[in-house]
């Protein structure tokens, strides 16, 4: 089968025998020699049937130039079947990737403009776990923790490598969940 061309096979008909003396015949839509597949088409019944062939299991088989009615589906006009980059919407897509991406920089810039050099970088992972499920967290460069809400914080214990998050002094126990929550996200608590 090597000697077949993958583009020169496409759109001929083929008659195969495999190794359990099976016939299958019908118009090679696609052959991958690297793969070793061929995938045939044959219309039956009004109803196109997809052959899919591994060729170490072809004993035997011929070549010819294509049957009547024999045919493969027509090629796509990517043109005519791409949406366009309108899709129903007031403002392109473009345009909106656009903004998104805009959004998620100033958001970026929020988020990591009190980070310095001496920030660890376990600190980082920490902070970027929780942020991705906390969006409103902030890190407090000052007193060296990550600030949830007034009440929650996260700190190092002993240091970033295991994050622990807890209630500030005085917090009500109502908070307790979020705190649970937290250890969970950090990956040091019950699941």
């Amino acid at each position: 089968m090597s000697i077949i061309k993958e583009d020169d096979a496409v759109g001929c008909y083929m008659t195969v025998t495999l190794v359990d003396d099976t016939k299958v015949e019908g118009t090679i839509f696609t052959y991958n020699s690297k793969e070793g597949i061929i995938v045939l088409l044959s219309l039956r019944d009004d109803q196109t049937n997809m052959k899919l062939i591994r060729t170490p299991y072809i004993k035997d088989f011929s070549l010819s130039h294509a049957e009547e009615g024999a045919h493969l589906p027509p090629a796509l006009d990517s043109f005519n079947e791409l949406p366009s980059m309108h899709a129903g919407r007031d403002k392109s897509i473009f345009k909106h990737a656009s903004t998104q991406l805009k959004n998620a920089e100033a958001n970026r810039e929020k988020h990591f403009n009190s980070v310095t050099t001496d920030t660890p970088i376990a600190t980082l992972d920490a902070y970027l776990k929780l942020l991705r499920l906390y969006p409103l967290i902030e890190w407090n460069s000052d007193e060296g923790v990550i600030q949830v809400s007034d009440t929650v914080i996260v700190v190092g214990d002993p240091d970033w490598r295991t994050p622990k998050a807890m209630l500030v002094d005085g917090a009500p126990e109502k908070d307790r969940p979020l705190v649970d929550r937290l250890q969970v996200a950090l990956g040091n608590g019950k699941k």
